[in-house]
């Protein structure tokens, strides 16, 4: 860590990146990184099927050579669209990595960037570069969790200009004075609304946004602009938090490196909707139960679980963040993939039968442990006067509850599979296995963007 934090925040995080950028990562961390990065392109090709997406693909020109997008085949667009259509597939998908410290999603703002700037750089420079923007991202979320969500503010959005920033600032080799800049001017392009769920198919333009304007900051230092050192203290805290952070940003963090406690979803959906999944899962791994024997089933979750949810269900996006509904699935089909939450499922009466039966509250036990767990406990009543107990601390996906790299492994061939052809996804998987020699990070994103569906 620096040695000094004087009060500006900037400086405090252009040294720790510095220091980033000189340090040894061990194989393990290295393997970590690589696997939130297959996890990001497997929720990239989940994203990029959206209407919106492929909009906002026709607003970026065309040129003859620089970056794709998930199965963009031969269209190319700039370095500032790239990252912005690549946070805006990944974050749309609502199955990208996310930081409990933080609530927030660094993979949308930090792999994106890093893809979009990856011409003639090395996997060393992208695997610091991807480490660093998380760290910075998760710094700045983590002094206004879960504060900026009960003011109405997107965590994401609102920091991924900082983690476009910092993850650009390393892959331009910018000093500690431009690498500050970057960060000063990245404050610029922060902007996050959660009523932007609302209309969950548009919500991901304003992380898209962000991660432009953050690999834009990064730019313009490069080319010698600088912002108020100040601004972060100054205005970002003070206009979403309403003070200043209860966590200094040189706390330590969780873990030594915010990569390191980062999660990996096994399901779609909002976050806080995976802890009552897994508790209910711990039931069904002892239990055979019928739809038909359920006579009601008691969720106890934390308060943001419970505040953030949508009860309404119109279309895809509400179902992600509603308990009743994941659990009800569950129960019904069996599974929570990504085609459980498809809306042809509102209509199956027996899954709207078992959402009747689920209730939603706050277990102040479990409250007091968020956000440093985020817990559910389940009560299954069958009227057989034994009701059935489920509890998880900590989800499938956190450190302390691995995801197998099998499964980010399966994600992946299941949402590119349609688009790109075995040999692609074999190439894909040894590419980024840091054992042996491997192709540069800019043919992995060549191939990415191969589409053999549209031949």
């Amino acid at each position: 860590m620096p040695e000094k934090y004087d009060s500006c925040i900037a400086l405090y995080l252009a040294q720790l990146l510095q220091q980033i950028r000189s340090t040894r990562f061990l194989d393990k961390d290295r393997r970590i990184i690589r696997q939130h990065i297959l996890d990001a392109f497997a929720a990239a090709f989940i994203g990029s099927k959206s209407k919106v997406f492929q909009d906002l693909t026709q607003l970026c020109p065309k040129i003859s050579k620089g970056g794709g997008w998930p199965a963009s085949g031969p269209n190319r667009v700039n370095a500032l669209d790239a990252g912005m259509l690549w946070a805006f597939a990944i974050n749309a998908s609502v199955f990208e990595d996310g930081s409990r410290e933080g609530a927030c999603h660094p993979a949308a703002a930090v792999i994106s960037t890093a893809i979009a700037l990856s011409e003639g750089k090395s996997w060393e420079a992208i695997d610091k570069a991807a480490i660093a923007g998380y760290d910075v991202m998760v710094r700045l979320a983590r002094g206004g969790n879960p504060e900026f969500t009960r003011r109405g503010f997107h965590p994401t959005a609102i920091t991924a200009p900082f983690g476009a920033a910092a993850t650009a600032s390393l892959l331009f080799g910018h000093d500690l004075l431009k690498t500050r800049n970057a960060l000063c001017l990245a404050a610029l392009g922060s902007a996050g609304l959660m009523a932007s769920f609302r209309i969950g198919e548009t919500q991901p333009l304003q992380l898209g946004w962000s991660v432009r304007c953050g690999i834009s900051a990064a730019m313009m230092a490069g080319a010698d602009h600088s912002g108020y050192d100040h601004i972060i203290e100054d205005g970002f805290y003070p206009s979403y938090l309403g003070n200043a952070p209860e966590i200094k940003i040189d706390q330590p963090l969780e873990n030594e490196y915010a990569f390191r406690g980062s999660y990996l979803k096994p399901y779609p959906g909002c976050r806080h909707v995976h802890p009552s999944i897994d508790a209910l899962v711990e039931i069904l791994k002892k239990n055979q139960i019928s739809p038909l024997q359920i006579k009601k089933i008691e969720v106890r979750t934390y308060k943001i679980a419970v505040e953030s949810e949508i009860h309404s269900l119109n279309k895809r996006g509400d179902a992600y963040f509603n308990i009743p509904f994941a659990l009800a699935a569950r129960m019904v089909l069996g599974r929570n993939d990504w085609d459980a939450f498809d809306e042809k499922h509102f209509t199956n009466e027996q899954l709207v039968e078992v959402m009747k039966k689920i209730k939603v509250n706050i277990d102040p036990e479990i409250e007091s442990c968020y956000p440093h767990q985020r817990g559910s406990i389940v009560e299954v009543d069958r009227g057989d006067g034994k009701p059935l107990h489920g509890r998880v601390n900590y989800p499938l996906g956190e450190p302390e509850n691995p995801l197998p790299f099998s499964m980010t492994r399966e994600k992946f061939r299941q949402s590119a599979g349609s688009y790109l052809s075995e040999g692609s996804l074999d190439r894909i998987e040894t590419i980024l296995d840091i054992s042996g020699l491997t192709d540069s990070p800019e043919i992995l994103v060549e191939i990415l963007s191969q589409n053999n569906a549209a031949r």
